[in-house]
């Protein structure tokens, strides 16, 4: 009975970060699929443009798998998620102490205040009012050359580079763009 009750209250604080996420962003946490991950991965280079040092920041690094894909596919960059909910925010950290990535790290916090001027390549899967600001951003802060890969959502106004279609149940669109040139 006891263990019934533990599991029960766990299930019940999942439920409620969640929850509590989903109210005050306004979105619920959804992992991209391993299927749109490898699309992702598919329309970037081999190496990043720009400076070797350039970052690579993930906007809403939700679960964390894209991040560990970018930090083992780009080792001498490194990779910095960024996410508010809670309890991804936990699993990622935690993935993070199980599979020690030196180049990677997840910070708790939003990416509104973060500066971007250093990156080489940003990530997002953030619904189209997000990129929208974001864009904003984007044309302030981003170096030309910087990369912008989107996934879902395409920043308007601004033409993608290479545009490809995951082959998962929603046939999902990923947005690759370049800052400076590519912006209309």
């Amino acid at each position: 009975m006891t263990l019934e009750i533990i599991v029960l209250a766990i299930v019940l604080l999942v439920i409620a970060l969640i929850f509590g996420s989903t109210v005050l962003t306004g979105i619920s946490p959804v992992p991209t699929s391993p299927r749109v991950r490898r699309t992702m991965m598919a329309a970037l280079p081999g190496r990043l443009p720009g400076e070797s040092e350039a970052r690579i920041y993930e906007l809403g690094s939700g679960w964390g798998g894209m991040a560990f894909e970018l930090a083992g596919r780009y080792p001498n960059h490194q990779v910095i998620g960024y996410e508010v909910s809670l309890l991804p925010w936990a699993f990622s950290r935690l993935r993070l102490m199980v599979q020690p990535r030196a180049n990677l790290s997840f910070l708790w916090e939003s990416f509104a205040g973060a500066n971007l001027s250093d990156a080489g390549l940003v990530v997002c899967y953030l619904f189209p009012s997000a990129m929208q600001e974001l864009a904003v951003k984007f044309e302030q802060e981003l170096h030309p050359g910087a990369l912008v890969l989107s996934n879902t959502f395409a920043i308007r106004d601004w033409r993608p580079l290479d545009e490809l279609t995951a082959m998962d149940q929603y046939a999902s669109k990923v947005y690759l763009y370049e800052a400076g040139e590519q912006c209309s």
